[in-house]
C-alpha cells in the first residue's frame, strides 16, 4: 500500500526544492488564486522574485505556480497556490503581504506581463491518497455536491483501489471548496509523472469496476462542472 502523504512535489525551470519529509505535513487550508498570463516566462519571473523577495522569504511560506490547460471555454491559464497549516498562519500572511513592497512591485510586473486575474477561492483537504511527491502532472475534476458524506465514502473507496490499475496514477486528493461562489462545493485532483501517463489515465478509468462502483454509490450526489489538466512549474518551502 502506497503511503498517503499530502506533498506533491513540483518542478522548477529554476531549481527544484529539497524534500526530505518521510511522513506527511498537512496543510489545514489552501488559497488558491486563477489567472491568464499571455507571458508565462514573464509571470514567473515575478511571482519567483516576490518569493525570494527578503520580507517574503523569511516568512518560508509553501506555495506554488502551476499551468492550468484543456479547462474548457474558461480564459485561466495558470494558478498561485498558497498552504497555510492554521488560521493563524493564513492570517499571518494576510498581513504581511499587505504590507510587503515586494508584493506591491509583484502586481505591478504581472500587469506589464498582461496577467488577469479571474477566480480565487480556499479549500482544504478531506482525502489524500498515494505519494505525489515528482508527480509533476494532474487532472483536477471541479464538482457540485449535494451529499458530501456519500460522495465522500464513494471517493474514498474508489481511490483506495484504483491504484491498482497501471494507469491508476501517483497520488489522488480529495478537497472541500469554503469560498469562491458558484455551484462548487468540491474538486479531486489525481497526480502522474507526465501527461502522457494523465491521458493514459483519462481514456481508461471510466471503464473500470472502481469507477462503476463509485458511480452506482455517489453518482446521483454530484454534478460534473468542469474539468482542467495542470502542470507544476515552481514550488516554494514544500512539506
Amino acid at each position: 500500500m502506497k503511503k498517503i502523504i499530502l506533498s506533491i512535489a513540483m518542478i522548477s525551470s529554476i531549481g527544484l526544492s529539497a524534500d526530505d519529509h518521510t511522513e506527511p505535513n498537512y496543510s489545514k487550508f489552501q488559497a488558491n488564486y486563477f489567472f491568464s498570463c499571455p507571458n508565462e516566462p514573464a509571470c514567473g519571473a515575478a511571482f519567483d522574485k516576490m518569493m525570494n523577495s527578503p520580507e517574503i522569504k523569511e516568512q518560508k511560506y509553501e506555495a506554488a505556480l502551476s499551468r492550468i490547460s484543456l479547462q474548457g471555454n474558461s480564459n485561466i491559464t495558470h494558478s498561485i497556490n498558497f498552504y497555510y497549516k492554521s488560521a493563524e498562519r493564513f492570517q499571518e500572511a494576510s498581513e504581511t503581504f499587505s504590507s510587503s513592497p515586494a508584493f506591491a512591485v509583484f502586481g505591478l510586473e504581472m500587469a506589464a506581463a498582461g496577467a488577469e486575474p479571474y477566480y480565487q477561492n480556499l479549500t482544504s483537504y478531506l482525502i489524500v491518497e498515494g505519494d505525489g511527491r515528482g508527480a509533476n502532472y494532474g487532472v483536477t475534476f471541479v464538482s457540485e455536491v449535494s451529499n458530501p458524506v456519500v460522495y465522500f465514502n464513494a471517493f474514498k473507496k474508489m481511490s483506495a483501489k484504483m491504484f491498482k490499475e497501471s494507469f491508476g496514477g501517483e497520488a489522488y486528493l480529495l478537497r472541500q471548496q469554503h469560498t469562491g461562489g458558484g455551484n462548487v462545493t468540491h474538486s479531486v485532483s489525481v497526480y502522474f509523472n507526465s501527461n502522457a501517463e494523465a491521458l493514459n489515465f483519462l481514456a481508461n478509468y471510466t471503464n473500470t469496476p472502481q469507477f462503476a462502483e463509485f458511480v452506482q454509490e455517489a453518482g446521483t450526489t454530484f454534478k460534473p462542472v468542469r474539468t482542467y489538466m495542470e502542470q507544476a512549474l515552481l514550488q516554494y518551502n514544500p512539506d
